[in-house]
């Protein structure tokens, strides 16, 4: 593993998808094998489920 990304967040929804593109773009442009650690810091939006809809897209294993 070439980099961890730790991203704590709060009430990030409408963000979420752009900054994972981003950061799988920079990553496969740069050949990184890398994980993301999104951490839910008590948001009361939905950035939980955007999370979780960002798992259920990715070919990556996310723990």
């Amino acid at each position: 593993m070439d980099i961890s990304i730790v991203i704590p967040l709060f009430n990030e929804e409408e963000s979420l998808p752009e900054l994972a593109a981003w950061i799988a773009r920079v990553m496969t442009a740069n050949h990184y094998s890398y994980e993301v650690i999104m951490i839910d810091d008590g948001s009361n939006d939905s950035s939980g489920e955007v999370i979780e809809g960002l798992l259920s897209k990715t070919q990556h294993p996310w723990y």
